[in-house]
């Protein structure tokens, strides 16, 4: 049996408030029981604090009072949460729906096709769908600040209130000198100089480059004349010559073959129909160069020139004006195209229509209009 220490009173009376709430050692617990068995002092203090601790019965039922009351308090806490919490997944839920299906956001031009263009009578009619499904329009608006014209709409969820995919809107010609789909500047341009420019064109003449140095930039250029004029080439690499005039851009295919159809010609064909538009839109451009390796291996090199094509601008022009009944002017150099979409969309008109025929001769390029 272990010895219990003896514990002086003052010692025990340290000890008791934490005795009493049952804090203390079973060691601690012997002895301090062993010294109030031996001193009435002591064990009357021990008395007195465990009387203090016996709440009366009428305490007793003010606290189960009050522990009643909490837990109702607690309950109906419980309740208002809950129904803040439904009530805010309620208003958020609302919200959603109404920017879904009723608020919308601004039509994206990007994504946006016209279908038709007229002009008639004094006024426009202008026709767009969009290209991509599960999308409604409403709320169509056109605003004309002095000749330029902005058509907006908002986007929405298709729902029993808003269902169509488009809209066509009507309205006077009179002073209009541009036409834009979107907010004016950050929308796309659809129409100018009584030109109505395409989707296509509006993208050339934002990727156009002063500079042939800047290969970030020309590399854009190709990228976006690629895709105008389709369908699309890949794995080419390119090389830029900045060191004396002309610069040059040199665009190297790995055969003629690889990525078109048909051989021969093909490639040659696409890049002297596209070679005006890349010395257009590249400022300082001077020749357009590209490299492949024909079918029997043969390493071939062709080029196209800004003065060979500004030498064939007039008749190829006139070509065009004969078949189409225009009457446009040939600017002084193939450059002036890239002024405005407008000019950019003449570029790209005459080059769908291809009025030209193109031969070599003593290592010069010659474009032959076709009449």
């Amino acid at each position: 049996m272990k010895n219990i220490p003896e514990l002086s009173c003052a010692i025990v009376e340290d000890l008791l408030p934490t005795y009493v709430e049952g804090l203390t050692s079973e060691e601690t617990n012997m002895a301090v029981e062993a010294h109030l068995a031996s001193c009435p002092a002591c064990a009357a203090k021990r008395a007195a604090m465990g009387a203090e601790d016996v709440p009366s019965e009428e305490a007793a039922e003010e606290t189960t009072r009050e522990v009643d009351y909490l837990k109702k308090v607690r309950r109906r806490g419980r309740r208002r949460i809950m129904l803040a919490v439904l009530s805010t997944l309620l208003v958020l839920a609302a919200g959603f729906a109404a920017k879904a299906f009723l608020i919308g956001s601004p039509l994206d031009p990007d994504r946006m096709v016209v279908t038709s263009f007229y002009q008639w009578d004094g006024r426009f009619q202008v026709t767009v769908v969009s290209t991509d499904s599960g999308v409604a329009f409403h709320g169509w608006t056109e605003e004309n600040q002095d000749g330029v014209v902005s058509i907006t709409a908002r986007s929405v969820l298709p729902s029993f209130l808003y269902h169509t995919d488009g809209g066509t809107r009507s309205f006077s010609s009179k002073g209009v000198t541009e036409i834009w789909l979107g907010e004016v500047g950050e929308g796309r341009l659809i129409w100018q100089e009584d030109t109505e420019i395409s989707a296509d064109a509006w993208t050339l003449y934002q990727a156009q480059t002063p500079y042939v140095g800047d290969a970030a930039a020309v590399g854009k250029v190709l990228a976006a004349v690629d895709t105008w004029y389709g369908p699309p080439i890949v794995d080419y690499t390119i090389s830029l010559q900045t060191s004396q005039e002309p610069y040059g851009l040199t665009i190297h295919f790995a055969d003629v073959t690889a990525h078109m159809s048909g051989a021969g010609r093909a490639l040659d064909k696409r890049m002297y129909a596209t070679a005006p538009t890349l010395l257009a839109l590249i400022g300082n451009l001077g020749q357009v160069q590209w490299t492949y390796a024909a079918p029997d291996g043969t390493a071939v090199t062709r080029s196209v020139t800004l003065e060979e094509v500004d030498q064939a601008l007039p008749d190829w022009i006139e070509a065009y004006n004969l078949d189409a009944g225009a009457d446009w002017t040939a600017p002084e150099s193939v450059k002036d195209y890239a002024a405005s979409p407008a000019a950019l969309q003449q570029l790209l008109d005459l080059t769908c229509h291809g009025f030209y025929v193109v031969t070599e001769e003593d290592g010069t390029t010659i474009f032959t209009p076709q009449f």
